[in-house]
């Protein structure tokens, strides 16, 4: 099993360009069946947003990622949970691209980033 979870909010990357929206990718690099995912966020005024998905392996692309697309973020800390049911140690590659107001990529947090940001 897998869990990450950060807390989130506008000025995660500390610029001068506030996150508001963040897509999230996960892919699985596992050589088992496959995983269900979590992606989630809840706020002191509840939950925010919850997608539930399969990713696998294989050699068909669309199987091995998925992407939810413009989370929002605002001033609000939330917390962003990911978690997955396999039991496969480092099947899973995740990646936050982090987006303004306007839909620009700001930047990009890999698993190994978000880690740092959770120790």
């Amino acid at each position: 099993m897998a869990a990450y979870m950060m807390q989130i909010h506008e000025n995660v990357l500390q610029t001068h360009i506030p996150v508001k929206y963040i897509d999230v990718e996960v892919a699985y690099v596992g050589d088992g069946e496959g995983a269900d995912v979590y992606v989630g966020a809840a706020s002191n005024h509840g939950e925010t947003y919850r997608y539930l998905f399969y990713v696998s392996a294989g050699p068909e692309a669309a199987g091995n990622h998925q992407v939810v697309h413009h989370l929002h973020v605002s001033s609000e800390v939330c917390v962003l949970k990911i978690f997955s049911n396999s039991s496969v140690p480092n099947h899973l590659v995740i990646r936050i691209y982090c987006r303004s107001g306007a839909g620009e990529l700001i930047g990009v947090l890999s698993e190994h980033q978000m880690l740092k940001l959770a120790d």
